[in-house]
């Protein structure tokens, strides 16, 4: 059974807050270079939260900060209610950190890494016995509990880093590019084990360059651009704000030709075909649709299919990337 907050562990009750995380005028500088300036956003308890940008965005920064592994120059922190200046150890007791790179030890057994991080943390030898064969059977790794991490595959080792973020139930877990280097296999049953996570009651801060693993696993997201947050929302905002012409696919029959489709229908701005498909840009759907119907009637051409293709996230990052290329316009 996966860790559920609120659970008493080793005798401390996890309690929950409205706001999870909340960050306001974030900034760090090594020398010169500015890694964060004036960022702000917050997590709500219970929702998976992406933080994404491209490399040199500041994201692992802003962990650093968050986990107090790191001192910010300016702005204020709070985790789970408690200021991470003023209160390191109480926040490092609520969260669980899922870095790049694995922290376990590599000669000791997959129970023995998660027996003493539980040790660490204060629990009682039942307690992290327990809670150690409990993770093991739902990470699914029961069988490979003598083995030593080493010898574990590149998927079984980042399965176990997560298992042992969560040995002291924490209530806010940092999953840090969690499936980067993972097969397709192994990285769709560590979404699996991420959104079970969710379900159970933990609050996720997830970083990831997957940016369709980002919009199927994200309840909102927050975009990071040379340490600037420029955008914030749920995918389908994001998509929106970006999106200056709608795609509409369509299939015809008959052989139409791009020039004669695109003077009849003036809501159509560009036009290609690809295997049969016109991919169409338009700014005015409903008026596209009526003046494809209208064009298609008067030459005889047949409409088989019609239906808008909405941007991915992906799509919408990479629209933001270029519009702050240059740098950012402002800050969330």
């Amino acid at each position: 059974m996966c860790p559920t907050i609120g659970e008493e562990v080793g005798g401390r009750r996890t309690d929950r807050t409205d706001r999870v995380v909340e960050v306001r005028g974030l900034c760090k500088r090594y020398g010169e270079t500015r890694a964060l300036e004036t960022v702000g956003f917050t997590v709500r308890a219970g929702e998976v939260f992406g933080y994404l940008g491209p490399n040199g965005a500041g994201k692992t920064t802003t962990i650093n900060i968050l986990c107090g592994l790191l001192e910010r120059d300016a702005g204020e922190v709070m985790i789970c209610g408690l200021d991470i200046t003023r209160d390191p150890v109480a926040v490092k007791q609520r969260i669980g950190v899922v870095p790049e790179e694995s922290n376990l030890y590599p000669e000791l057994t997959c129970r023995r890494n998660l027996e003493y991080l539980g040790e660490l943390y204060g629990l009682s030898r039942a307690v992290r016995r327990k809670r150690a064969g409990d993770l093991l059977e739902t990470f699914n790794l029961t069988d490979r509990g003598t083995a030593p991490f080493l010898a574990l595959s590149r998927g079984m080792k980042r399965r176990l880093t997560v298992a042992a973020a969560l040995i002291h139930a924490p209530e806010l877990v940092f999953l840090d590019e969690p499936t980067a280097g993972l097969d397709v296999p192994s990285a769709r049953a560590l979404r699996g084990l991420i959104q079970s996570i969710n379900r159970d009651g933990a609050t996720v801060f997830l970083t990831t360059h997957n940016l369709a693993e980002a919009e199927a696993l994200c309840d909102r997201v927050f975009i990071l651009v040379k340490g600037h947050g420029v955008t914030e929302g749920t995918a389908a905002e994001i998509r929106r704000r970006v999106e200056k012409t709608r795609t509409l696919m369509l299939i015809l029959s008959g052989d139409v030709a791009k020039g004669s489709l695109r003077e009849a229908c003036p809501a159509i701005h560009s036009a290609s075909l690809v295997d049969g498909t016109w991919r169409l840009e338009v700014t005015d759907p409903h008026a596209a649709v009526a003046q494809i119907v209208f064009f298609a009637e008067k030459y005889g051409v047949r409409v088989l299919e019609i239906r808008t293709a909405t941007a991915s996230l992906e799509d919408a990052f990479m629209e933001i990337l270029k519009d702050n290329v240059a740098g950012p316009k402002g800050t969330v």
